[in-house]
């Protein structure tokens, strides 16, 4: 079949729509794609700015938060007094009320020297006593669980009884218990000496 000339003319202009629209979808949804891309991240990166900004109107609030229950809490974990002496005897009258309300009999306590681990300074005695066994685990029980807190080591514990022992039918025999007892104390760092008063000592 002959093509007419009109005919040719509509098949080239179908042909120009046809290689035009190709060349519009070739480019346009690669770059449509390509704009919804960067439009999520454009709003995703707008969301995660506006919760640093929320986050960020809120920390002086938690800092003074923070600083409130540093300045409550901090101080009742551990013994009041710094100075090694007052802070010893503080740790020794905390653990002879609870060693007292279970009967048990201190035969002897030494002060152990303390050592610092700045801000933290350890507080330690050395108790030795005697008395029952169940009395004396409700005892060691009660020191551990104390406020502030107080640790154990170096536990030991010996029987009295000797051999052929005859325990009397209801009582319990003693044993001998040695431990150490310790705590921490706060202290303030040593403050830089002036260069001035450092050349005078020397």
């Amino acid at each position: 079949m002959k093509m007419t000339p009109m005919h040719r003319r509509l098949l080239a202009l179908l042909l120009l729509v046809a290689v035009l629209a190709l060349i519009v979808a070739a480019v346009y949804f690669p770059l449509q794609r390509a704009h919804q891309h960067y439009d999520d991240a454009i709003a995703e990166s707008q969301d995660r700015t506006a919760r640093f900004l929320r986050v960020a109107a809120l920390k002086p609030q938690i800092e003074q938060n923070i600083a409130e229950l540093q300045r409550r809490n901090a101080g009742r974990f551990y013994l009041k007094a710094s100075a090694p002496a007052l802070a010893a005897a503080e740790l020794q009258q905390m653990a002879q009320a609870v060693l007292d309300i279970h009967a048990l009999k201190v035969d002897s306590t030494q002060i152990v020297p303390h050592k610092d681990d700045l801000p933290r300074r350890k507080i330690t005695v050395n108790f030795r006593l005697r008395g029952q066994l169940e009395p004396i685990q409700q005892a060691l029980y009660e020191l551990e669980t104390a406020m502030p807190h107080l640790f154990l080591d170096n536990v030991t514990i010996r029987s009295t009884t000797i051999r052929n022992f005859q325990p009397t039918p209801g009582v319990e025999p003693e044993v001998l218990l040695q431990f150490d007892l310790y705590g921490y104390t706060l202290v303030n760092k040593p403050t830089a000496q002036p260069a001035a008063a450092k050349e005078r000592k020397s």
